[in-house]
């Protein structure tokens, strides 16, 4: 099922949210950190055994320098904050002075833009509707599901809500790769598959408080391969 791996993430949100929403006097920042931690190392480990399948190393280094300057010069980065920070003020303008409504909105939003707005959901469900891997997904559902808990002991049943947005999302995303696939050759999604696992593995490392690379800037170089596979194949090298 294409949607699979969308579903299990949603779920995952979900039932992250309910239990945070139990547990949360029980998590601390220490405990916090140190599963944070952990979610880091299992991103860059995914990342990794994706890019085993990599085939043209040059043609992977110009994908990603080219994405990246392309991505740096629109600036996705700052453009997914800019989209949050003004989400959230709708919120905040439009439910003042309804302090239940108020907590349930932030906690959506919040939970929202954390799990849906982010390179791994993007590469992953590409991923499930490419080639049916859901692998990255159901890491990013283990995620979510910490993540969740983290956020539900103080934002409450809107990070739960949150779990209906991240499946809707993942889920356009997979059957959109889904029916574009028959469209691509094989080198196209090989080569999209490992400049995606390539920003999972520097994902990783910002999980981990390592870095802070502006993973989302080099969210281009995963589609690149759609134009720059077929030109390179067409050169006489």
């Amino acid at each position: 099922m294409v949607i699979l791996g969308a579903l299990v993430n949603g779920v995952a949100a979900l039932v992250g949210g309910l239990v945070g929403m139990g547990l949360g006097r029980f998590v601390d920042e220490e405990l916090s950190d140190f599963l944070m931690l952990a979610m880091g190392l299992s991103v860059s480990l995914t990342g990794i055994t994706g890019m085993v399948g990599a085939q043209n190393i040059l043609l992977t280094t110009i994908c990603m320098c080219a994405g990246g300057l392309i991505g740096h010069l629109v600036d996705i980065d700052a453009a997914v904050k800019r989209l949050g920070d003004w989400i959230q003020a709708q919120f905040d303008k439009h439910v003042t002075g309804n302090s239940a409504f108020a907590n349930v909105s932030r906690g959506f939003v919040s939970a929202s833009l954390v799990i849906c707005i982010g390179a791994m959901a993007i590469v992953g469900s590409l991923e499930a509707g490419l080639v049916g891997d859901h692998s990255t997904l159901f890491t990013k559902a283990l995620m979510d599901l910490v993540i969740c808990v983290l956020m539900g002991t103080s934002l409450g049943v809107g990070v739960c809500v949150s779990g209906v947005a991240v499946f809707v999302y993942e889920a356009i995303l997979s059957l959109g790769a889904h029916w574009l696939a028959p469209l691509l050759s094989e080198a196209v999604i090989a080569e999209m598959l490992v400049c995606g696992s390539l920003i999972l593995f520097g994902m990783g490392f910002n999980f981990m408080k390592i870095s802070d690379f502006k993973v989302a800037n080099l969210l281009p170089a995963v589609f690149l391969p759609i134009v720059l596979v077929p030109l390179m194949g067409a050169l006489p090298l």
